[in-house]
């Protein structure tokens, strides 16, 4: 199992927080963030834990258990926030394409 930094970025876009906002709320230098987010550098035990507690997530949500689920839920979660921004025209064709994927993940 390994950390998956997509799902935290993901994660803080659902929530609305810049990456200096999140640093702010975990005590972490903003930096130091950007690195573990990326990817770029690994994921301290303390900091994953404030980062969960901060992105009211469970610690599972970020290890990945297989590459291809991890895959196709991390595509998941980028529709999601797309759809955020798009009218609703364009939230109904990719709500169904949502809806889709999230089946094929749950079975």
């Amino acid at each position: 199992m390994q950390f998956n930094h997509y799902k935290l970025k993901a994660a803080r876009c659902l929530k609305g927080y810049s990456v200096e906002e999140m640093a702010r709320r975990t005590g972490i230098d903003t930096h130091a963030y950007w690195r573990m987010e990326s990817g770029k550098t690994q994921l301290k035990v303390q900091y994953f834990l404030k980062i969960a507690t901060v992105l009211n997530q469970p610690l599972t949500y970020f290890i990945e258990e297989s590459e291809l689920l991890s895959d196709v839920t991390d595509r998941v979660t980028e529709l999601r926030i797309l759809l955020d921004r798009l009218d609703s025209e364009g939230k109904e064709q990719y709500l169904a394409l949502i809806k889709t994927l999230d089946t094929v993940c749950t079975t």
